[in-house]
């Protein structure tokens, strides 16, 4: 029994000395590509893209409903309906969400448009930003989105 014992702390102690003195595996190199997203925090801030934004008119309110790194919404809204969203968000944190827009024959003020499920139309500004507007009531037509899209200040998202 004593030797059965002793064996086995023998057996542990080789496991536990081999592990804590063993090679380390390293970690791969990934080769960096033009299209790597960058960190969130590192993407344009949310309160910059407001600019950008369309401002209240009329009868419709635009109110600002979500602001963070890379992206920001807001509500369009005639009187207490909410009509739709509209959203910017900074693609470098996300490069996929460019991949759309590759193969867009369609342009809204000079951009490359795409429809963003059956909801959504969206346009991509300077290769980087997103800008997109979805219908939250049927009677908001795609005609209602690109209207929309095209009072977006894009100007200030091409610097």
């Amino acid at each position: 029994m004593k030797k059965l014992l002793l064996l086995l702390i023998v057996v542990v102690a080789g496991v536990w000395f081999y592990r804590s003195t063993g090679a380390k595996e390293e970690t791969p190199v990934v080769a960096t590509s033009p299209n790597k997203a960058i960190p969130q925090k590192e993407a344009t801030a949310g309160s910059s893209l407001n600019a950008a934004f369309p401002k209240s008119t009329g009868d419709f309110t635009v109110r600002f409903t979500q602001e963070k790194d890379g992206f920001s919404q807001a509500e369009l809204l005639k009187g207490a309906g909410k009509l739709a969203t509209l959203s910017i968000s900074d693609t470098a944190a996300n490069p996929s969400a460019r991949d759309k827009f590759k193969t867009a024959t369609k342009k809204i003020a000079g951009h490359p448009a795409a429809a963003v499920g059956a909801q959504g139309t969206a346009l991509l500004v300077a290769d980087r930003f997103q800008v997109q507007v979805r219908s939250l009531q049927p009677a908001f037509s795609a005609s209602d989105r690109e209207a929309w899209l095209e009072k977006f200040n894009l100007a200030a998202l091409n610097k």
